[in-house]
């Protein structure tokens, strides 16, 4: 009797940790020791991903490395660089070029008094071309295949502009002032760019807007999203362009904030067409769940657009599991898919007392949906925390 009842328990426990493990999520992990820092930046010809940042010395976060990583399209590591550079160095912002190099954006100490910056030039394979570009400091950059957008913003308005340059340092246009427009994407196409963000002025005037200007800097077509609301706060889009050539974006519409707490959020996806037209805007299955869940972009993957949405008040906790609203091209809503995170999922972490974790961005890749998290160990000490911060990636669970 006693050796059938060790083989029942051994048999329940086998059973528990089998399904114990089949609750983890599929996951991505390319941290090392100390302090990792990834962004995705641009997908190669070749389908394969750049991510840029930087990685810390254990114990000292501040004293960091510019790193890329290009990851195949089923996600193993193509090549990785980390630069010789010592201080607090990272790389920013990436483009592939039209002469088949990868143009970087290398800053060191870039929360220091001084600081470095210049753009940096690598093969596909990753190996240094040698040639370097020093910058202003002054300036915020942002890395295009066919040139580099400059923003100055110090000082008046009168004295600020927005300039492109391309890769033989004539400028195309030269924008007085802030521009036409507050961007948080910019898209370029064979004939100019596409920028999708809100109207200029302040965000409590401004709705969200989409707008194509050509390499001469004039407007080719503008879009004004009306708002959804009559009263609010202002809005802006969040977007991309959709493999039918149009352009999709996630839609927030602040309300008004009459009280201590939050504003609530009117959301959309809305797609455009090539010209900048409003060919639709959806509020299904976003308007039921708004008002606890936030949506920071859409992507589209295997043919559907997806929206990620986290609860308003995780906060980096796992308690609360990420939501996926899943569409089809004319913004009918198929479904919802969710991701309960555990410490388990951040296996470098899984030991630790407590773990939380922040969402990056949705990676569509060869292989499947992949959700990009920042986790590190809660404590009382900022040091730790920063130490122990990894980049994670984990599957998204699909339709």
């Amino acid at each position: 009797m006693m050796k059938i009842l060790k083989r029942l328990f051994l048999l329940c426990l086998c059973v528990a940790l089998l399904g114990g493990s089949a609750l983890a999520n599929e996951a991505a992990d390319y941290s090392v020791e100390g302090y990792d820092d990834l962004y995705y930046k641009t997908t190669m010809p070749d389908g394969r991903l750049v991510f840029t940042g930087s990685i810390g010395e254990p114990g000292n976060y501040m004293d960091s490395r510019a790193r890329i990583l290009c990851l195949n399209p089923d996600m193993t590591v193509s090549w990785e660089y980390i630069d010789p550079a010592e201080g607090c160095c990272r790389f920013g912002d990436a483009a592939f070029l039209k002469d088949g190099t990868l143009g970087v954006l290398f800053e060191d100490s870039p929360f220091q008094t001084t600081e470095e910056i210049k753009l940096k030039f690598f093969t596909a394979e990753g190996r240094l071309t040698g040639k370097e570009i020093p910058l202003d400091s002054s300036s915020e950059y942002s890395v295009l295949p066919s040139g580099l957008l400059t923003e100055y913003w110090i000082g008046k308005k009168s004295e600020s502009y927005v300039e492109l340059t391309d890769w033989e340092g004539k400028v195309r246009f030269r924008w007085q002032g802030y521009g036409p427009m507050a961007w948080e994407n910019l898209i370029e196409e064979e004939d100019g760019l596409v920028l999708i963000g809100r109207e200029a002025g302040i965000l409590e005037n401004a709705a969200g807007m989409i707008m194509k200007v050509d390499w001469q800097g004039n407007t080719v077509w503008e879009t004004v999203v009306p708002f959804l609301k009559e009263e609010n706060e202002g809005a802006g889009l969040n977007g991309c362009r959709t493999s039918d050539g149009c352009y999709l974006a996630v839609l927030g519409e602040r309300g008004l904030n009459d009280g201590p707490v939050d504003s609530e959020w009117t959301m959309a996806l809305v797609k455009f067409s090539p010209q900048g037209r409003i060919l639709w805007i959806s509020t299904e299955s976003l308007e039921t769940i708004s008002s606890d869940y936030l949506f920071s972009e859409a992507v589209e993957y295997n043919g559907k657009y997806v929206i990620q949405c986290e609860h308003k008040n995780r906060f980096g906790s796992l308690s609360y599991p990420i939501r996926y609203l899943w569409f089809d091209t004319d913004g009918k809503a198929l479904g919802t898919t969710e991701m309960n995170i555990r410490k388990e999922d951040f296996a470098r972490l899984a030991d630790k007392r407590k773990v939380e974790a922040i969402l990056g961005k949705l990676i569509p890749a060869g292989n499947g949906l992949w959700q990009v998290f920042a986790c590190w160990d809660e404590s009382n000490n900022h040091e730790k925390e920063m130490t122990s911060t990894d980049e994670v990636f984990l599957k998204v669970p699909e339709l």
